[in-house]
């Protein structure tokens, strides 16, 4: 992932398509029965890394219907960019409040470029992106990968690093053992591994959710690394946290409340995201099937930000120090940066105390007794 450029010359490319991309998603759609509404609440816009909502990050429009964002005084505006340089960016510039990035894209930005910006929620608590097969595939173990075509995003893909640190991690060489191939995304790179094209693809728990739901039987391949490697989170500058932390206390911990409810009623969840983001209610599609289909991309990616149980142990938002450290060395090994880097250059666990601070039982039990009703 290339670091970010410094200087007005890259705003003046990104701000203007994020201008485009805020015009056109707004808030996301207004729900009928979204309890957004109110006096004195304080607008909070987030750059979310994603083309468009989907169901994986379904949290945020549960967050908005119920009220999360508005009992803690907040009224979140969402806006959608293209990667995690671009919504980085747009919070550095000063038109977003919060991002939504990976790590791989904030850390070269904080460590080479001395960015303002830190991690303050741990979102996806395990790794998103994975290697995976077809189920019918000869590739059964790690050693099964040497001289196999492996498909990525892009030649540029940051999962590439991921990949090559995963093969490492299982003691082969990505340089001798195996072949990376541009493969694009969704239907694309899901022909390119049916076709044969590849053997292999290194994508996001999305995509691959998107192929089950054209009818492919994948199998992953993880690893204790990518448990370690956190993946998205939340990011915002130093500055605005030190000024405004009850804003950071109450979009995290109504986060931390939309996916304990998110996991108790996933149907639920779904519902609501129709209703505030209109768009994703897609019209033709069966509904049945547009449940299905939704259902199985809010699953894979309920199990990365469930990973290490956070609700149990109260610890939403938290960033362990050896998963730090996991970035660290992996950051280092990939020439991401020159050097180890220190947890307080990328991260923070200031306000976890404060996400944590609510009744999670509760929450689970008032979801699985409810009932949507638009």
């Amino acid at each position: 992932m290339r670091p970010r450029r410094t200087g007005s010359v890259a705003f003046r490319i990104v701000l203007p398509a994020l201008v485009v991309a805020l015009a056109a998603a707004g808030c996301g759609g207004g729900g009928g029965n979204s309890q957004e509404d109110g006096e004195n609440l304080r607008t909070v816009k987030v750059a979310l890394s994603i083309k468009a909502m989907n169901s994986s990050f379904a949290a945020i429009p549960v967050a908005r219907y119920l009220g999360y964002f508005k009992e803690e005084g907040l009224k979140v505006e969402t806006t959608f960019t293209p990667g995690s340089t671009q919504a980085i960016q747009a919070v550095a510039a000063g038109q977003m409040d919060i991002a939504a990035p990976v790590p791989q894209s904030l850390i070269p930005d904080v460590v080479k470029n001395k960015s303002d910006q830190r991690m303050f929620f741990n979102w996806a608590r395990s790794q998103v992106a994975s290697l995976a097969v077809e189920d019918a595939s000869p590739i059964r173990g790690w050693q099964d990968f040497k001289g196999k075509k492996i498909g990525a995003q892009s030649l540029g893909s940051g999962t590439i690093p991921l990949a090559n640190a995963l093969l490492r991690e299982q003691g082969l060489d990505p340089a001798k053992d195996v072949r990376f191939v541009s493969v694009g995304l969704e239907a694309g790179a899901y022909h390119a591994l049916k076709s044969k094209r590849v053997d292999a693809l290194m994508l996001f728990d999305s995509q691959y959710a998107a192929m089950e739901n054209l009818g492919a039987r994948i199998r992953y391949f993880n690893s204790p690394l990518s448990q370690q490697l956190f993946s998205t989170g939340f990011s915002a500058k130093q500055s605005f946290m030190k000024a405004n932390p009850k804003v950071i206390e109450g979009f995290g911990r109504a986060m931390a409340k939309a996916n304990v409810f998110t996991t108790a009623n996933p149907e639920a969840a779904i519902k609501m995201m129709y209703e505030v983001y209109s768009k994703t209610n897609v019209p033709g599609v069966p509904e049945d099937k547009k449940m299905a289909d939704n259902k199985r991309i809010l699953a894979l990616r309920t199990t990365h930000i469930m990973s290490g149980d956070p609700a149990g142990k109260k610890s939403w938002g938290s960033f362990p120090a050896a998963s730090v450290k996991a970035w660290s060395d992996f950051s280092v090994s990939t020439k991401l940066t020159p050097s180890a880097f220190k947890p307080e250059q990328f991260v923070t666990n200031e306000f976890v105390p404060a996400f944590n601070d609510f009744d999670s039982v509760q929450i689970t039990n008032a979801a699985k007794n409810y009932r949507f009703g638009g």
